[in-house]
């Protein structure tokens, strides 16, 4: 095996980058010899993150190590971010939160509970500054999208879903180098792949990158998705770790121009959807615990079920233990009357479901109600394209429920069926008439959801809890939601004006130059657009 192929000058230059300090030594590799021999392996070991000394463990500290020791956070008066009740990253940051003293607030949405959710969840309510609470990730994002593109909340500055910037990507691909410094010192053979988890990406990310740089022929990254689909791609991954990347040299670091890793994502075991654990991740799980390692059934047992179930003949395979250590966390004896109270009647059973749809309403609103209720909307006026008036109205009520309420959005709204006929013109015949029977569900759907009115009608808090519902319907009809949601998404921020209203910057654009509308966005090399403070 040749040396890491990065030079001397540019590891130092990684590790003279600021940190928090809360790496010290390498985390040590477990070999796991019977658990090997059972599923015909050369060798099995574990990279055990859960053993890092600060904040409880687990590779979220790699990432915020780095993250938080930037001056864009290190100076933030308070920090906040998102997840699900028993999320660890939102335990992560609440521990660096007490560590540092910075304040951090927390907004939780629903999963379901069990294994170290109570726990995780007792921690984080017992010492976040704030929390707030969705009763889905869909109505989190439909309050507060802010959260997902980096903005400020509150007057804290938000880390994104699973501390993955650019900054907490690398802190992961200098573990990678940590991993070969293991190697070449005989601790472990070089593994053919290296199994992970797949949640917010920059796990595999930094791994691909780091691995990349350290190994001439690195070994595969086996991306074990446990998240939807559309949120789990190589695309995704390899995006994480080139933005990483451009980071690290934005700040001095002389990178070779490497390769990444190879990476493969496999979604067979990702299960009914996000936070829910199934059958097999279960077993896994049992699996892994009787091994002696932390595992749990959302993102572990996921993950590393394709391992278990279709081992890789004859190979040498790490896995990656990223959750933080089995132990307990400090919490406070009143915890649960901390919690907001819509989560903590749920918790209790007290709460009502909001699920009052049944499939055969939406395929009702595909059929008759859909001819029947399809007269009396505004005419459009002069110049409007392809789109009826009962199709821009549907679009524009929608828009108003899915857009923040802000001032500043209000003329975006507006447009919102201007831009869709923009963005859909070119489209072939069969997909119009799939956009129109998506509107025409949502918009006569609500009959049966117990409203005379269709939705264009409806009030705004209808509209919302009616959105919210659809969005939770089972067998994939929850892609109503979703599409609609795309949709008013694509009309309400492809215009700048409307981007400070939810506290984006704009994007990053890479330093070739165009011929094209989109120059004046360009930055130079190294340097962030206008408006951007890169962390």
């Amino acid at each position: 095996m040749r040396r890491p192929p990065l030079s001397p000058d540019a590891r130092t230059a990684l590790h003279v980058l600021p940190r928090r300090g809360w790496l010290t030594t390498p985390t040590p590799v477990t070999p796991l010899p019977d658990l090997a021999a059972a599923l015909g392996l050369r060798w099995l070991g574990a990279k055990r993150d859960d053993l890092i000394p600060a904040l409880g463990g687990g590779t979220k500290v790699r990432k915020l190590d780095l993250l938080l020791a930037t001056p864009r956070f290190a100076e933030a008066p308070a920090w906040t971010s998102m997840g699900a009740l028993g999320s660890g990253h939102l335990v992560a940051l609440t521990a660096a939160s007490r560590a540092t003293g910075v304040p951090f607030d927390a907004h939780l949405f629903w999963e379901p509970v069990e294994g170290a959710v109570t726990g995780n969840l007792a921690f984080t309510a017992s010492h976040a500054r704030a929390l707030t609470y969705a009763s889905s990730r869909t109505r989190l994002v439909l309050r507060r999208p802010g959260l997902f593109v980096g903005a400020t909340h509150g007057g804290a500055l938000t880390v994104g879903p699973g501390g993955s910037h650019p900054p907490g990507v690398l802190g992961v691909a200098l573990a990678a180098l940590e991993l070969a410094d293991q190697i070449a010192a005989g601790e472990l053979p070089r593994p053919d792949r290296v199994d992970v988890p797949l949640g917010s990406g920059g796990t595999a990310a930094g791994l691909a990158l780091g691995l990349g740089w350290a190994f001439a022929e690195p070994p595969l990254v086996h991306a074990g998705a446990a998240v939807e689909r559309p949120l789990a791609s190589v695309a995704r991954v390899r995006r994480l770790a080139h933005a990483a990347a451009a980071w690290a040299r934005a700040h001095g670091v002389d990178l070779p121009d490497r390769p990444l890793a190879e990476v493969r994502v496999d979604h067979r075991f990702a299960g009914p959807s996000y936070g829910v654990p199934s059958d097999v991740s279960r077993r896994t799980t049992a699996r892994l615990r009787d091994a002696g390692l932390p595992a749990e059934p959302i993102y572990t047992g996921k993950a590393y079920s394709a391992l278990l179930a279709a081992p890789p003949p004859g190979q040498a395979v790490l896995l990656w233990t990223t959750p933080r250590r089995d132990a307990s966390l400090p919490t406070a004896p009143d915890w649960r009357d901390r919690l907001p109270a819509a989560l903590r009647a749920r918790l209790e059973g007290r709460g009502v479901r909001r699920r009052t749809f049944i499939l055969g309403g939406a395929a009702a609103g595909l059929t008759a109600f859909a001819l029947w209720r399809t007269a009396g909307y505004p005419p459009r006026g002069a110049g409007a394209g392809h789109l009826a008036a009962w199709e821009a109205a549907v679009l524009q009520a929608a828009a108003e429920v899915v857009a923040p309420d802000e001032p500043a959005l209000r003329p975006a709204i507006e447009r919102v069926p201007a831009a869709v006929e923009a963005f859909t013109r070119a489209f072939p015949a069969h997909m119009k008439r799939e956009i129109s029977a998506l509107l025409a569900a949502v918009e006569h759907g609500t009959l049966a959801a117990g409203h005379v009115a269709r939705f264009s009608d409806l009030g705004r808090d209808d509209r919302t809890r009616y959105l919210e519902a659809l969005a939770d319907l089972p067998a994939g009809a929850h892609l109503l939601y979703r599409g609609l949601r795309d949709l008013c998404v694509l009309g309400l921020y492809q215009r700048d004006e409307s981007w400070p209203a939810i506290g984006y910057g704009g994007p990053l654009v890479a330093p070739e130059r165009r011929a094209d509308a989109y120059d004046g966005l360009r930055a130079p090399a190294h340097e962030a657009p206008a408006g951007w403070e890169v962390a």
